[in-house]
């Protein structure tokens, strides 16, 4: 193997992947989650994993791929359930990178007015228009449903976001009284 192809191979290592995905869920405590996500081996990834997929509310729900654009997560957790965000943020112009993993690449792209997802997936492209929230327009709305930030990542590095950064995955916890 060339040296170029084993530096090229040895970067991929640190690479997010559905698996991971599954494992933290398992860590979690979840055996039962509701999905939202364009990512096409994820629900795979979560059986494997022994997780249940759900239509109906369930104590994880994972709401991915930029769907908080279009749609909101908080009525599908139960009581002293958890929600996973992950969405690009309003950006003004230009092509950022957001996701590179080992079965897709994702970038988001905005010429001032629109912005598309563009998802580079086993051979194909597929470019999808974004709606991007704001992070305080996302904490609000949390807010209102009942549900509190718990933490907060620039993805599934789990490193710190910074300012600069054009994506976040957010987990929040629905601390509402009530029953299951």
């Amino acid at each position: 193997m060339s040296g170029g192809r084993a530096k090229d191979l040895a970067s991929l290592a640190g690479m997010s992947d559905v698996s991971d995905i599954a494992q933290w869920c398992v860590g979690r405590g979840h055996r039962e989650v509701m999905l939202h996500t364009r990512r096409p081996n994820l629900v795979h990834a979560l059986r494997e994993a022994g997780i249940e997929i759900t239509d109906g509310p369930a104590s994880l729900v994972l709401w991915l791929d930029d769907a908080i654009g279009d749609s909101f997560p908080w009525s599908h957790v139960i009581t002293h359930g958890e929600v996973v965000v992950e969405g690009c943020l309003p950006i003004s112009r230009g092509v950022h990178a957001i996701a590179v993993e080992t079965d897709r690449a994702v970038i988001v792209t905005s010429d001032g007015s629109e912005c598309r997802r563009i998802e580079f997936i086993d051979g194909s492209v597929a470019a999808v228009p974004v709606h991007p929230v704001a992070l305080e327009t996302l904490d609000e709305s949390a807010r209102k449903s009942g549900f509190d930030l718990d933490d907060r990542w620039v993805d599934w590095s789990w490193e710190p976001t910074t300012p600069t950064d054009p994506c976040h995955l957010s987990l929040f916890r629905n601390l509402q009284k009530g029953t299951e």
